[in-house]
């Protein structure tokens, strides 16, 4: 495999080592506690809105529209910036770095090994398992099961918020060492579409954050807008590429 594709070499070792530290670390348990108990009490606002005296129409009380109305896109989004903006820096502040690019391992392996990791580790914290508990709630709160197809869409969606930010701030890390910096820059980067779109309709339109708000359609109708698929798509190979020339400019 080595000799096949040099680039890689050292993927699989140092992704089980990324794994083992998400798995020791408390980043997953916190980010899944977070991601949770917004989500339980989204999906209970319908109860909770009942139970201070408001009327909810009949529609309101079905299952699966309350695990899809949870804002689920927005918590996401913000464990993903979070979560991943110390992957690089606190390796770099501490030394680990430069002394695990001395071991049999190419850059390109350690980030994408770092992308991986932090992929499953919050697609599985992030999202599978707070989608869950979701669901539990709400088969207990409104009565009946949601339509898991319809929730699983749903989710598979949600998996390319964490997927993106994770791939931004591991390209900013490789130049900026400030977890405050990058974490500014990624929500600069989540707040373009709010700002602009008032005035520049179609930069939201091909923005790759606002793959968040196809979440919901595509689960429901299986609607999927083309443009921001292939922006997200784009903008995650061209942060892998930047991430890539910059480390390998530098001198560990």
């Amino acid at each position: 495999m080595t000799a096949i594709n040099p680039q890689f070499h050292g993927f699989r070792p140092f992704l089980r080592k990324e794994l083992l530290e998400w798995w020791k670390g408390r980043t997953a348990i916190v980010t899944l506690a977070a991601v949770s108990a917004l989500g339980i009490i989204g999906t209970l606002a319908t109860r909770i809105d009942e139970l201070a005296g408001g009327t909810p129409e009949s529609g309101m009380l079905e299952p699966t529209a309350n695990v899809l109305g949870a804002q689920f896109n927005t918590w996401i989004l913000f464990a993903g910036i979070f979560a991943s903006i110390g992957i690089l820096t606190q390796e770099r502040t501490t030394g680990t770095l430069a002394w695990t690019l001395s071991k049999p391992v190419s850059r390109s392996s350690l980030l994408l090994a770092k992308w991986t990791a932090a992929l499953i580790m919050l697609g599985l914290f992030g999202v599978v398992l707070p989608l869950t508990v979701s669901v539990a709630v709400a088969t207990w709160s409104y009565g009946s099961l949601p339509d898991l197809v319809v929730v699983a869409r749903y989710g598979l969606v949600l998996l390319a918020l964490p997927a993106f930010f994770v791939a931004l701030n591991l390209a900013v890390a490789t130049r900026i060492n400030s977890q405050a910096a990058i974490a500014a820059i990624a929500f600069g980067v989540m707040a373009v579409p709010y700002f602009a779109g008032a005035f520049l309709p179609a930069l939201v339109e091909f923005w790759p954050t606002s793959i968040a708000e196809m979440a919901a359609p595509f689960a429901i109708e299986s609607m999927v807008h083309l443009p921001t698929v292939a922006s997200w798509a784009v903008a995650i190979v061209s942060l892998g590429v930047v991430g890539l020339v910059v480390i390998n400019r530098e001198d560990m």
